[in-house]
């Protein structure tokens, strides 16, 4: 199921967003797409190639690495942007681990919000520098720490 107008005080309770003013989230609700995953649902899968990010805005997630667990996601918590980044596959596995509810946005929409939504930006760089520290000290990632 799809929705195409993302409401602005469902944004507005999302941590990555939430350095938005009101007229940067009504500017925001245009991009993305509202989207519904089952429990057991693949949402994106290592070694594929990235074309989404995710906001997961109802349910949880879990993150895996060469089959390994290696964190898990809930509300407010994102994915899918290194694969964007960097044009590479996605470095993880992510499975719905309940129904959930997630904003969807496509490479245009993901790059026009990092160009136009200066918070927003700031978050995700913030977010992946402790996927970053997190990966390189080899621990298990608390859930704003893992990325596919």
């Amino acid at each position: 199921m799809f929705s195409y107008m993302v409401p602005v005080e469902s944004l507005r309770a999302l941590e990555v967003f939430a350095g938005c003013d009101d007229k940067l989230l009504r500017r925001l609700s245009r991009l993305g797409t509202e989207v519904h995953a089952k429990a057991r649902q693949v949402l994106a899968r290592e070694g594929d190639v990235g074309r989404e990010f995710y906001v997961i805005v109802d349910g949880s997630a879990i993150v895996l690495h060469d089959g390994q667990e290696i964190a898990s996601l809930q509300r407010g918590d994102f994915f899918g942007e290194m694969a964007l980044v960097d044009g590479k596959p996605r470095s993880a596995t992510v499975i719905a681990s309940s129904p959930m509810m997630l904003y969807v946005f496509d490479p245009r929409e993901f790059f026009s919000m990092l160009d136009r939504f200066p918070p927003v930006s700031r978050k995700i760089l913030t977010t992946l520098a402790g996927r970053l520290r997190s990966a390189q000290d080899g621990r298990h990632m608390d859930a704003g720490d893992a990325s596919a």
